[in-house]
């Protein structure tokens, strides 16, 4: 890939981290300004659902924050575009559409058909069969 579509993903992933980070900082407000003084336990119950829903979020912001920081260090370091299974070069087109990606489409397929395969395994291991002949 060029120099110019790695930094204009490289800008794009550090915007995108910038967004993560301001949202989170704004659910820590929001979390911190909270009364917790309902006499309705059902309102209760609703702000401390709404409060686990917002805090799940979070989460999952957090592990994709970190898979960016990842990013922007392969980045850094030269690494991003190469497979990290096969150390052939991922394709433009995916990089353009997952920027993340550190397995080129042929390797993340054949790891996902093992995942695949193995589930169905697993299904059919506690399974006992009849034979109704």
């Amino acid at each position: 890939m060029d120099k110019y579509k790695t930094a204009y993903i490289r800008n794009f992933l550090v915007q995108k981290m910038e967004d993560l980070c301001t949202s989170a900082n704004n659910t820590i407000l929001k979390l911190k300004k909270t009364d917790d003084k309902f006499p309705d336990p059902f309102d209760v119950a609703a702000v401390e659902t709404s409060n686990t829903i917002d805090l799940n979020c979070r989460s999952k912001e957090w592990h994709l924050l970190l898979d960016i920081k990842e990013t922007l260090l392969r980045i850094d370091r030269g690494l991003f575009g190469i497979c990290d299974h096969c150390g052939c070069p991922i394709s433009q087109k995916r990089l353009m559409a997952a920027p993340m990606s550190k397995l080129c489409i042929i390797c993340q397929e054949e790891i996902e058909s093992q995942q695949y395969k193995s589930k169905r395994r697993r299904q059919y291991a506690g399974r006992i069969f009849y034979n109704h002949a």
